[in-house]
């Protein structure tokens, strides 16, 4: 059973990391107006956009595992919500220890936090389902902290406070956030729509 949970949680990591890049730029494939894509994508270059893309891969990817999984690992929310909870934490973590002395970001220094951080939750993850099952209360606490960093998840895109975690390219000192004016968005696929003269 162990090497049938390892090949779930290695699949994981691909799962997370390839529906994860993808959230970078799925909001603009919807020329940056779909409200629905801007719940679960990228919708700046923020911090907290960036968390986004792990935090709903890796829920979309614990639901399905637990079809599977369930009657034959322990501590299954325990295990999971810390997942979720570890792969935001290590990339805002990295990222502000690493790009403000530099003064910018570096894509390749990105993109490795990005899978370092999912590698690290599904590592996590794996040791505490093939750990002995831990006391209920500790089930009790992961359910109250999934549904604190869910709501915020649900809410910041839309409500962002004003501080420098939702900023869009903080670095530069924009003072911009949540979904952008259609002229301040970076376009990374797609080219820019002329808008028609009156």
């Amino acid at each position: 059973m162990m090497t049938k949970l390892l090949q779930w949680e290695i699949g994981g990591f691909f799962f997370i990391g390839l529906i994860g890049a993808a959230l970078h730029f799925t909001f603009e494939m919807s020329n940056f107006s779909s409200m629905e894509v801007a719940y679960f994508s990228a919708v700046n270059e923020s911090t907290w956009e960036h968390l986004k893309m792990v935090f709903f891969p890796g829920l979309v990817f614990a639901l399905i595992q637990y079809t599977y999984v369930r009657d034959v690992v322990n501590n299954y929310i325990v295990a999971k919500v810390s997942g979720l909870l570890i792969m935001p934490l290590v990339i805002a973590v990295g990222w502000y220890i690493y790009a403000p002395i530099l003064g910018r970001s570096y894509f390749p220094a990105d993109l490795f936090l990005f899978y370092l951080a999912v590698f690290i939750g599904q590592w996590v993850s794996y040791k505490l389902l093939s750990r002995a099952p831990l006391e209920k209360k500790y089930t009790q606490y992961a359910i109250g902290v999934f549904l604190v960093i869910f709501a915020a998840f649900s809410t910041f895109t839309f409500y962002p406070p004003n501080i420098f975690l939702f900023e869009h390219l903080e670095l530069k000192d924009t003072g911009l956030y949540g979904i952008l004016p259609m002229e301040e968005n970076i376009r990374y696929l797609t080219a820019s729509t002329p808008t028609p003269s009156p």
